[in-house]
């Protein structure tokens, strides 16, 4: 049978109590990296819901308005001429 021979100083409590703390705490901060990212990734899903939402809302609420310019000016409507100029769009 074959043994292997024993540390000469045997059993070094310290220098295993010091891996072993510095194994757990490797790991803490290793979850805490995960844990934040995974904050970060649903406070920005959240604020790009809520973007959407309000986007919609300003898009659907918003064309409430009906178009009543007409109506209102009576028999006098007014026709307005544009022309596409290399600056943009010109109303005459």
């Amino acid at each position: 049978m074959t043994q292997t021979a024993p540390h000469p100083a045997g059993f070094d409590f310290a220098a295993a109590l010091r891996a072993g703390l510095a194994l757990f705490l490797q790991v803490m901060i290793g979850m805490m990296l995960v844990l934040t990212a995974g904050i970060v990734a649903v406070m920005t899903a959240i604020a790009g819901v809520l973007l959407g939402a309000a986007a919609l809302v300003m898009r659907f609420a918003g064309a409430r308005r009906t178009r009543r310019q007409a109506e209102d000016a009576g028999e006098e409507t007014v026709t307005l001429e544009a022309r596409r100029t290399p600056r943009g769009w010109t109303v005459e």
